[in-house]
């Protein structure tokens, strides 16, 4: 289940995003472009000011902490590996999100950028609100995995790129980024207030 973003950010159809992700720099800037030509009804927007940022995506070792005020965030999740970790924050009684942080693996080696790509844009739909958020305030970012596109909970490397892990016959390694029926339901209804369409 996705989990809104506070009603001022979601009314702007915008986040503002700090690019703190050192030698991934250079991708996420590319990366959050991809993700603002997808039709998602969200566009991000850089945000040098960390502390104004609405998400901040950083490199990690897989096991630090990032504070903000009184928000501790602590992650640990194996960095070696080929995907990031996006952690969000809501509001405990509006059960509305107010930040996040995505953490790029830094101990991955030989990502091409088709690659890198592809994890960025995985995690900052997690950060967007498919933080897989349940109603008693926990969070299984599972629920929000596509079996199509980007948002596919296990990808498999092709070429250059990654492609979902269970794809059909004559499927494409991204990028191009694809979007999942799925995804792209969740995202335009979180954002653009569209009902999902079922045949």
């Amino acid at each position: 289940m996705p989990t809104k973003w506070m009603k001022r950010f979601r009314e702007s159809g915008q986040l503002t995003v700090c690019n703190k992700a050192g030698a991934w720099t250079s991708a996420v800037d590319g990366a959050m472009n991809t993700f603002n030509n997808l039709g998602l009804g969200l566009k991000l927007v850089a945000e040098k000011d960390e502390m104004e940022a609405n998400i901040i995506v950083k490199m990690s070792s897989g096991s630090e902490t990032y504070k903000r005020y009184d928000d501790t965030i602590t992650v640990n999740f194996p960095a070696e590996k080929m995907h990031g970790k996006a952690v969000t924050r809501a509001h405990p009684r509006l059960k509305e999100i107010y930040l996040a942080v995505v953490f790029l693996p830094g101990k991955v080696q030989n990502l091409t950028p088709k690659q890198r790509e592809v994890v960025i844009v995985h995690e900052l739909l997690h950060a967007s609100g498919l933080d897989g958020g349940r109603g008693d305030g926990t969070q299984d970012p599972g629920m929000d995995h596509d079996i199509i596109g980007v948002m596919a909970g296990q990808m498999a490397i092709d070429g250059d790129g990654l492609i979902e892990y269970l794809h059909e016959k004559g499927t494409k390694p991204m990028t191009p980024i694809r979007v999942g029926a799925q995804t792209m339901c969740k995202m335009r209804l979180l954002w653009a207030g569209e009902a999902c369409q079922h045949n």
